[in-house]
This record gives structure tokens, C-alpha cells and sequence, in this order.
């Protein structure tokens, strides 16, 4: 199996090929806005990896939540790349993908959602979803960390925005990656398609990014009594 992955959650855009089980190759770039960097990323890789980009089975994607802008940039041009070749796209959760250097612990990953919140998910030492990832203040952080009943690793930018409140939810590991890395995203994308045929896995169609949080324009739009207060 031949993936090309990319994640584009964070300022950081990540990609990857990943090939039989393996990452041939594997590549980052900080921008803002990923759109000058990703498809130079994307061609770079591809020509490590020794491989045409036709010749690729699935493309895999970061949806979210992160950046609104990034992530938009991201999934189009992953779409875009899936319709050309004509291969499936497969979506994967940014903050599984965050968690996933982790498997074998039981899991907080965090996202710096700026604004003082944070992007959270708590993940089995499988990978498996323990709770539904949600955008939440620093201080509430404990609270949804308690209800998973267990005790949790804590990583990710967004411990390291606000390490005392992650160090109230686990023990905070600074020595993984703090970003999504495309190679996780390349093997989560790797184990639905093993565990089901490409067709049933595909998203091309129905694909769109995980935001959790209202955009700025749909906050604006909502009368401002029936907004919810943010900390």
C-alpha cells in the first residue's frame, strides 16, 4: 500500500509517503499560509520516496481540528490530488494523529486553539477515541481529563501553552513531537484501509475539515444574548 499523507492543522505542514508499512519519505515546512509551501512539500517527497505520484493507492488527510485556514488549504488540495489521480482520500483525526507517536498510553492530546483554548482528545494506548474531542478553556481541561477515569500522558502545543494546566490532567511529555506528523497520519489512514476495502473508506466526496469551533463569521452572526460565555 502506497499513501501520500499530509496534515496541515497547525503552522506546521507535515507530509509524507508512506510505503508497505514504511515512511519512504518524509518532510516538514513552518508557513503561513501553507498554499506556498504544501505542493513544493508534496512534489519533494514524492520524488525522495522514488515514486510518481499515479502510482500512489490513497491519499490521506489531517481533518482537524487545527486552523481553519490551514486546514482548508489542506483538504483541498488533498481533494484536489484525489480527483486528478483518481484515488481515495482518507481522513484522520489531527489530534489522533498527535496522539498516535504515544500508542501503548493512554492519551491527552492538545492543540493550542489559541484565543485561551485548547483542542482536546483523550485516546486509548490502542489510538481508540476515549472521549468526543472538544475546543475548551485551560482551567476546564482537568474536568475532561478526570471523566476519562484513568490515568493520562499529556502532549502536544497546546501542553506547552499552558503547561500548568496540563500538568493537572497527567504527566506531560515534552519529548514527542508537539504537532500532528504525517506518518501517523499515513498509518491510522493505513489501518481503515486494512481493516475495510478503499471504496468503503473513501471520503473524496463527503470530505470536510473538523473545525469543533465556530468560525469568526458564525460567532458574528449569532445575536449576541443567545452566545454562549467564553472564558
Amino acid at each position: 500500500m502506497r499513501i501520500l499523507a499530509l496534515d496541515t492543522s497547525t503552522l506546521t505542514a507535515s507530509v509524507a509517503v508512506f510505503i508497505d508499512g514504511a515512511a519512504a519519505a518524509f518532510g516538514d515546512a513552518r508557513a503561513e499560509p501553507h498554499s506556498e509551501k504544501l505542493l513544493p512539500l508534496v512534489d519533494e517527497m514524492l520524488r525522495r520516496a522514488g515514486i510518481a505520484a499515479a502510482a500512489i493507492d490513497a491519499i490521506a488527510c489531517g481533518a482537524g481540528p487545527g486552523s481553519f485556514t490551514g486546514l482548508r488549504i489542506g483538504l483541498a488540495t488533498a481533494k484536489g490530488l484525489g480527483f486528478a489521480l483518481g484515488k481515495p482520500l482518507v481522513l484522520v483525526s489531527s489530534l489522533a494523529a498527535l496522539a498516535w507517536p504515544a500508542r501503548g498510553r493512554d492519551v491527552l492530546a492538545l492543540l493550542d486553539a489559541k484565543k485561551r483554548e485548547v483542542y482536546a482528545g483523550i485516546f486509548d494506548a490502542a489510538g481508540r477515541p476515549l472521549a468526543p474531542e472538544r475546543v475548551l478553556p485551560p482551567d476546564a481541561l482537568e474536568g475532561y481529563a478526570r471523566a476519562a477515569g484513568r490515568g493520562l500522558v499529556v502532549l502536544g502545543d497546546g501542553a506547552a501553552a499552558y503547561p500548568e494546566a496540563a500538568a493537572r490532567c497527567g504527566v506531560v511529555d515534552t519529548s514527542i513531537r508537539g504537532t500532528p506528523d504525517a506518518r501517523a497520519v499515513a498509518e491510522l489512514a493505513a489501518a481503515r484501509l486494512a481493516a475495510g476495502s478503499p471504496d468503503s473508506v473513501d471520503e473524496l466526496l463527503t470530505a470536510a475539515p473538523t473545525y469543533i469551533r465556530a468560525s469568526e463569521a458564525e460567532i458574528a452572526s449569532i445575536p449576541v444574548a443567545l452566545r454562549e460565555p467564553r472564558s
